[in-house]
């Protein structure tokens, strides 16, 4: 076999200008920018790439691709890779796997000659005796475990994970995939275009036919001129319930892999058809290639893959290669057209090459052998879905059956149609995918809680009027009427499959296991058909009756990294986010939010706020609906305070602590109903205490009844504070008095606000300011925002973020969980040991905390320097006079533009709390200053006046 590089190819994918250098088993070599790896081997004459699993036979290609199962190579230190598909780089070091000493010279093809010993299912035959001896065998057997290697030191790369929800996902990007597409785009739906190859196109690419190069152009054409998102070298690995896909995107230009999770409305499965092998003796020799790898290696590559072929062709497809052939100057010796009965039946030569065929009784002189045997149909995305794959004799393929209504296929996976027949067979599947998404988004919308409404009613469920794609005519070739091997992944020969089959081993999934057939790197690509056929003719069956394997995730490989992804933490915002993003906002990481920080000025915000209105987003407070009659059960049990008399429309502060006694959290919380309630914890907490409350009541209280709905992102907060948020909430707000005697502090109301219904809000003042929490279904968030800011221009009505309100909730003396406090901080340190009612049953923390009733702890306080211009840093150490000893720290410092001076608060040995106590502060820069504790946790209206307005 010899191959070699030709002149310049009309259809060919290669760059001349820019040649690559890289390393094949220490030896140089060069390709061209485009050329796989294979395909610059191959130009340059080599033929061997890689040696069998078990036999150690030499391989060469067999079809130039993703699937080819000879073509398995160590690159660097990255074992396995698909020397077909991956693009040769410059600097590579590319080595052959699984030979010794030499991929040339491989003494392991001794096995070879122990065939007979070592026939299907032979290890679970052997090495059982005696048992003290497995771990000599274990050893032994380890030494000839295919593959490469794995370097442990190798350094991490990096690996991404992305997440999609478009309304089609196409999985191909041949003719009908593209066609699918684009209708599904221009009839308004978000389309994923997915492309297993380098480029789009499927076997447009490697026709050198005028005319499909002409669509080719014009598909790529319009494709670049849509809305339709392609990746190429991408591949949908699996689907799962509700349209949920994986795909791995291994062309990300900074990532190793991606791994992409796309929930799609419509799945369209367009995988076109993967050539298949043909079984006969003599089939696994270098020279002999299925018609799409000459074809691929001409067209795309300019390698002339033999110098005298004989062509076996019962299709279009081989007698296109056998054109192609004849083009780039091969010699056709003979043509066997099994469509007219011709038929090969094995090889002659050395195990490195083909010296000749046997074809209808004669012996042909040939170093290159070209099969078109029939097609596989990729249904693996179906089978997924829950369809079984039927057989059609006629066809000698599989095809759809009953596929799940929101997964379509089009395509070779469909039928059989000249290029004008699929590419149109494509156009309807496309239109009836977006008719089909249409409906299912409008369906999600509706039926989400709130979410913002839609426009008129459900769409139909679009009924399939699609003309069927046609099924032509192919004989049934499988196997010839010599044995050869049906799995070159695994080794596995027809033979082993027939003596599986008359040991018992009859069904197609027990001799699949029994023999490893199909288990393979190409995962029943090539193989599956050719299995099935076998065990079929042992079996004295037809294909129908035996069936096919079931294809589940993945349908191609990829790797832990990219299922492992990233290290990373989702970034969240709320819906009125593009609101802040147009207006000045300065964001702040928070947890896993970004949140508004300030708009220009905090110290202004402050100041509007305490003399206007003022609004903040605080989305991100943590937001559970419960409900049930049980409840207040369940909220006597997690805080400390007493819940059991809460009446409707009440709502009532709540602190909890972990079973030590540690503060955990603490918010408010309001009865809506009867039998529901709200509760709120801090923004950081949320996804803790809804863990915390499922624990108890799953593990501790599994017979209450009470049912808990986290909905943080299902509303969008907003809290609206000043002196005049009384008068700018009356000018939105339907169905509720806010009259401050008919809704005073610390209650609940449910209202219309700015036309939204669905909406509660509740008196609380964590700024020390009249205002109203204002939560509203979250898909209206940044209408009511900014109806709130037209109502209230007048007003001064202006924004404010997270470090405006932390100072006003500083002025008030409002400790912050995780900030005043920490891991150490019980209950009663807070200062707020009237609030832990000792005296009701058992609570969340109750031994811990009575314990520490009488314990001497440090003390939340409020704290002001003596120079009103000083902020000491927080964390600052407080310390006995000039010494250095340590009696607690300042956990909250900012400057009051209300007060006009600096303010704290700290955590203090409890001599130390009363009001009037000097401290001494050390500040960062080594200076000492003087502070005093100040009678309340509130430097600013200690009553309570404004915030009760």
């Amino acid at each position: 076999m010899t191959m070699s590089r030709q002149g310049v190819q009309p259809t060919e994918v290669i760059d001349r200008a820019a040649k690559l250098r890289f390393r094949w088993n220490g030896k140089r070599f060069s390709g061209f920018e485009g050329d796989t790896i294979a395909s610059a081997l191959a130009a340059e004459g080599e033929h061997i790439f890689s040696r069998s699993m078990k036999y150690h036979r030499p391989r060469g290609i067999l079809t130039a691709d993703y699937w080819d199962p000879n073509l398995m190579v160590q690159v660097g230190d990255d074992p396995n890779v698909r020397a077909g598909h991956r693009l040769v780089r410059n600097g590579m070091d590319v080595r052959s796997q699984n030979a010794w000493p030499s991929l040339n010279r491989d003494l392991k093809a001794a096995n070879g000659l122990l065939g007979r010993f070592l026939a299907a299912g032979f290890y679970y035959k052997t090495f059982m005796r005696p048992q003290w001896l497995w771990p000599t065998y274990e050893r032994v057997l380890a030494t000839f475990a295919p593959g490469g290697k794995i370097d442990i030191d190798t350094p991490h790369g990096y690996h991404d994970k992305r997440y999609t929800h478009p309304d089609v996902v196409v999985a191909g990007a041949g003719p009908a995939g593209i066609e699918a597409a684009l209708a599904a785009s221009t009839a308004g739906a978000r389309v994923l275009l997915v492309s297993h190859e380098h480029a789009v196109g499927g076997h447009l690419r490697y026709s050198s036919d005028a005319g499909d190069q002409g669509a080719l152009a014009e598909l790529r054409a319009s494709l670049d001129a849509s809305d339709v998102e392609v990746l190429t070298d991408s591949t949908v690995t699996g689907r799962y319930e509700d349209n949920w896909l994986g795909i791995v995107q291994r062309n990300h230009p900074i990532a190793v892999e991606r791994l992409i999770k796309a929930r799609a409305k419509v799945l369209v499965a367009a995988p076109g058809l993967i050539e298949r092998p043909y079984v006969f003796e003599g089939n696994d020799r270098p020279g002999v290639i299925t018609s799409g790898a000459a074809r691929r290696l001409i067209n795309l590559w300019g390698v002339k893959p033999g110098e005298r072929a004989v062509v076996f062709s019962a299709n279009a497809d081989g007698d296109a290669a056998a054109a192609d052939l004849e083009r780039v100057g091969t010699e056709i010796a003979a043509v066997i057209d099994a469509r007219s009965g011709g038929q090969i039946s094995s090889t002659a030569g050395s195990s490195r090459a083909v010296e000749a065929v046997m074809a209808n009784g004669e012996q042909i002189d040939a170093d290159l052998l070209v099969m078109a045997a029939g097609w596989t149909a990729p249904t693996s995305l179906l089978n997924m879905a829950g369809d079984r794959p039927v057989y059609d004799p006629a066809a000698a393929r599989f095809f759809p059956s009953d596929p799940p209504s929101n997964v379509l296929s089009t395509g070779g996976l469909a039928g059989d149609a000249d290029l004008d027949g699929l590419r149109q067979h494509g156009v309807e599947t496309g239109r009836l995918a977006a008719a089909r998404a249409a409906a299912v988004r409008h369906r999600l919308q509706a039926r989400t809680a709130r979410a913002l409404p839609v426009d008129g009613d459900e769409p139909a469920w679009a009924v399939d009027e699609r003309a069927p794609l046609g099924r032509d005519p192919h004989p049934e070739l499988f196997r010839a009427d010599t044995h050869g091997m049906v799995d070159m992944s695994e080794d596995i020969s027809s033979k082993d499959l027939v003596a599986a089959a008359h040991e018992g081993y009859d069904s197609v999934e027990l001799a699949k296991r029994y023999t490893t057939a199909t288990m393979g790197p190409s995962q029943g690509k090539l193989e599956t058909v050719n299995t099935v056929a076998a065990i079929a003719e042992a079996r004295g069956e037809t294909i129908s009756q035996v069936g096919t394997t079931v294809w589940r995730p993945p349908y191609a490989p990829l790797t832990l990294g990219a299922l492992a992804g990233r290290s990373f933490e989702p970034v969240r915002v709320s819906s009125i986010h593009p609101w802040h993003e147009a207006n000045n906002v300065t964001l702040i990481q928070a947890g896993q939010w970004l949140r508004p920080d300030h708009y220009g000025d905090p110290q202004a915000e402050v100041r509007n706020v305490r003399e206007n209105v003022g609004l903040i987003d605080v989305t991100p407070l943590g937001k559970l609906d419960l409900r049930g009659p049980d409840v207040p059960k369940l909220l006597s049990l997690l805080y400390v305070n007493k819940w059991m008399k809460l009446g409707i429309g009440r709502v009532r502060y709540g602190m909890m602590c972990a079973e030590d006694g540690v503060v955990l959290d603490d918010g408010v919380t309001g009865r809506l109903g009867e039998d529901h309630y709200m509760m709120s914890t801090t923004s950081s907490g949320a996804g803790g205490v809804w863990e915390w409350v499922e624990n108890w009541l799953q593990t501790e209280r599994p017979d209450w009844q009470v049912h808990v709905t986290p909905v943080t992102t299902a509303y969008a907060s907003i809290n609206v504070a000043g002196p005049k948020s009384r008068e700018l909430m009356s000018r939105v707000c339907e169905g509720v008095d806010l009259d401050a005697e008919a809704f005073p502090y610390m209650t609940v109301r449910e209202a219309t606000v700015a036309g939204v219904s669905g909406c509660f809000m509740w008196r609380i003042g964590f700024t020390g300011e009249l205002s109203f929490e204002l939560h509203v279904p979250a898909g209206h968030g940044c209408l009511v925002w900014e109806a709130l800011m037209d109502a209230g221009s007048d007003l001064g009505v202006g924004p404010f973020g997270l470090e405006g309100q932390r100072i006003m909730r500083l002025e008030k003396g409002h400790f912050i969980v995780g900030q005043d406090t920490d891991g150490l901080t019980l209950g009663p340190s807070t200062g707020m040991g009237s609030l832990i009612k000792l005296d009701k049953d058992d609570f969340a923390g109750k031994p811990e905390l009575a314990w520490a009733a009488d314990r001497p702890l440090p003390l939340i306080v409020a704290i002001q320097p003596d120079d009103p211009d000083v902020v000491p840093e927080e964390a600052a150490q407080i310390l006995r006079g000039d010494t250095n000893e340590i009696l607690g720290r300042i956990t909250s410092s900012r400057f009051s533009p209300t007060l006009n001076r600096s303010i704290c608060l700290g955590q203090v040995e409890p001599h130390l709390a009363a009001g009037g106590t000097k401290l001494t502060v050390l500040l960062e820069s080594g200076e000492r200053i003087s502070a005093t504790v100040i009678d309340h946790h509130a430097h600013f209206d200690p009553a309570g006046e404004r915030l009760r307005g």
